[in-house]
Order: structure tokens, then C-alpha cells, then sequence
């Protein structure tokens, strides 16, 4: 048992180690990402990617680093689509000051993301593009409103803009940037006639 002047020299002796400064820790350095732009599909707007923003965000990129391009999912991949979305892109890119983006797309915006890739000057704009049930060789759900409607015409098996991006001289029908497709097994898309696993 401690006297009362026996704490008092002890709590005196632990003053100056109490209030001594912490010894700093080194930061962890943050690695920048790349700005990610997402595409939703057929008959959607941006706010379909609010559970994909909340996992990125977690995952630590910030809000600065997302993108959702919204767009008229009526019109043509390729003679409208693709140009809008490079611009966009382009738009992002001067916005964060990064050289090249990261798409996620998802159906019908999978189709635009790979066009704009392969034929719309894209594969110098984008490091990493990545499709979510895209129906990259067509579906034919897409024949249920193809009589109206472009983009379902585009979506079509065998449309120009399917056979186009299936299409390759190199051997590698696929943009050229590296590319990661779906999340469940063999097939990227369940409404496919037939699967999009890149090999």
C-alpha cells in the first residue's frame, strides 16, 4: 500500500511519460485509382449502381473516383452511343486529371463500353473494361422489342453491331485492353443464347 506522498511522486515521475509526444507512424501511402465510369444497361438510368458505388466506396475508392454515365438506351451502339460515351470519358479524364478509366458495364452498356474500346478510340482511354451479363453474342430477348426499337436491334444475335465486336482479324474479338467478364461460373450473361467467357 502506497502513502499518499508515495502516489504523489509516483503520478509526478509518470507526468513527463504521459505527456511525451507519440511516437508518429509512417502514413500508409494511398494508391491512386483510376477513375471508374459505369454504364448501366437497357432501360435503366445511373442510380442502378448504388449498391456497386457503396461496395467500391468500402473497397476505399472515394466518391471523386466514380462515374455513372446516363444515357437514351433507345439509340444505336454504334452511330450514337460509343460517341457519347468517349466523350464522356474524355470528360472524366480531364475532370480528375487520370490518363485512362476503368468501365463497368452492365447489358446493353457493355456492348457500348466495347465498342467505344475497339472502334471508338477508346483503348487508349480505358485500362480495365469489365461486362456484366452483357450479351456479347447477342440475345434473343432482345427480338421482343427489336421491331421499335435500335438498341434491342443492336443486341440481336447476329446484328452488325454483334458481328462487328465478334468479328477480328487479330484472332481476339475482344477490345484490346485487358478485360474481365461475370462472376458466376462459365457464362457472363443469363439471357444469352450463347455464354461470353473471354478465354
Amino acid at each position: 500500500m502506497l502513502t499518499p506522498r508515495q502516489k504523489l511522486f509516483a503520478l509526478l515521475a509518470l507526468c513527463p511519460a504521459l505527456l511525451a509526444p507519440f511516437p508518429a507512424r509512417a502514413a500508409t501511402p494511398v494508391q491512386p485509382h483510376n477513375p471508374v465510369v459505369l454504364i448501366h444497361g437497357y432501360n435503366a438510368d445511373p442510380g442502378v449502381w448504388g449498391g456497386l458505388r457503396e461496395d467500391l466506396r468500402t473497397a476505399g475508392y472515394t466518391d471523386a473516383e466514380l462515374f455513372s454515365w446516363g444515357y437514351d438506351t433507345h439509340r444505336s451502339v454504334n452511330e450514337v452511343l460509343s460517341g457519347q460515351l468517349g466523350a464522356y470519358v474524355d470528360q472524366v479524364r480531364r475532370q480528375t486529371g487520370a490518363a485512362r478509366v476503368d468501365i463497368v458495364a452492365h447489358s446493353l452498356g457493355s456492348l457500348v463500353g466495347r465498342w467505344y474500346v475497339k472502334f471508338g478510340g477508346g483503348s487508349a482511354a480505358v485500362d480495365h473494361w469489365v461486362s456484366l451479363a452483357g450479351p456479347n453474342h447477342g440475345t434473343a430477348t432482345a427480338w421482343a422489342c427489336a421491331l421499335w426499337d435500335q438498341a434491342c436491334r443492336d443486341m440481336t444475335p447476329g446484328s452488325y453491331v454483334v458481328k462487328n465486336l465478334t468479328r477480328s482479324t487479330t484472332g481476339n474479338s475482344w477490345p484490346s485492353t485487358r478485360t474481365a467478364t461475370g462472376s458466376r461460373g462459365t457464362c457472363t450473361t443469363w439471357w444469352s443464347s450463347g455464354c461470353s467467357r473471354r478465354r
